[in-house]
């Protein structure tokens, strides 16, 4: 006869089971940390490197779209778009690979499988910390004091986090039965790569002679108002969606993340099965 434990706490998100199990976060957290850059020559360094070469790549294809602007101003853009996509894309990515790289031990003792995906968030805020924080120095160089929206960065970011966030525990409840889940993700995450205004603004492509019901998709993809909500905090001037865009947005992203975050409780309990 089998015995399945389960939760009592019935509190969306499982909140306080989440604030018990905070030693477990942090242990997860470090261990993460070390495995990411063990045995690697350049540490951390990577976390620059990365952000730094695709920079380069779309800052000079910028420059071939936007040749009005100058240099150093498409460079900043672009970079700082870079480097707040790689943030995003790996929050996904390592929710999503979460459950199946932690396989050993889902079915050893019970704890809130919560955890996992949480716990995976914390390495890619390092990286993405470590790398704004260098873009930060060079672009008050280059450009200057950022105006003062910079205030509003700390809640693009949690909103931005909590929207990725959502969308990895989809893909980490889905890979545990479906293992194509692994393959298919990266496709998807260069597909919203060139959805998002990173080499090209908004105001391009709005300017360019296509139909209104492709600029109303534009518009309605989350991610292209988060990215424009971010440059508009580094740099005061923001590019679109129009309110209403940014309202049907909003709830789309509150319906998405309460259907995943109830689509990954929902099938907790029979993860170490599929495991």
């Amino acid at each position: 006869m089998k015995t399945v434990i389960t939760s009592e706490d019935k509190s969306f998100f499982r909140l306080n089971e989440i604030i018990a199990y905070k030693s477990l976060i942090k242990h997860l957290s470090l261990r993460d940390l070390k495995v990411r850059y063990k045995q690697t020559w350049l540490g951390f360094s990577w976390s620059i490197i990365r952000p730094l070469v695709n920079s380069i790549i779309f800052g000079a294809l910028s420059l071939l779209i936007n040749k009005e602007n100058s240099i150093s101003s498409n460079f900043i853009t672009v970079t700082s778009v870079v480097i707040f996509w790689q943030l995003l894309s790996s929050v996904i990515t390592d929710v999503s690979n979460s459950l199946v790289a932690n396989s050993n031990i889902l079915t050893k003792v019970y704890f809130p499988k919560i955890i996992l995906p949480i716990s995976s968030i914390t390495i890619s805020l390092i990286d993405f910390s470590i790398a704004f924080v260098i873009f930060i120095i060079t672009n008050i160089f280059v450009v200057g004091l950022p105006p003062w929206q910079i205030v509003l960065l700390p809640l693009i970011i949690i909103y931005a986090l909590f929207f990725s966030l959502s969308i990895g525990l989809f893909f980490a409840t889905a890979s545990v039965k479906f293992r194509d889940v692994k393959f298919l993700l990266p496709f998807l995450m260069q597909i919203a790569f060139y959805s998002i205004p990173v080499f090209i603004p908004t105001s391009k492509f709005l300017s360019l002679n296509i139909p209104s019901i492709l600029k109303d998709i534009y518009f309605l993809n989350p991610f292209v108002g988060i990215i424009n909500a971010f440059k508009y905090c580094l740099f005061g001037v923001y590019e679109g969606p129009p309110f209403n865009y940014l309202v049907i947005n909003l709830v789309t992203i509150l319906i998405l993340s309460i259907l995943s975050i109830r689509y990954f409780l929902k099938f907790e309990k029979s993860f170490a099965d599929y495991i």
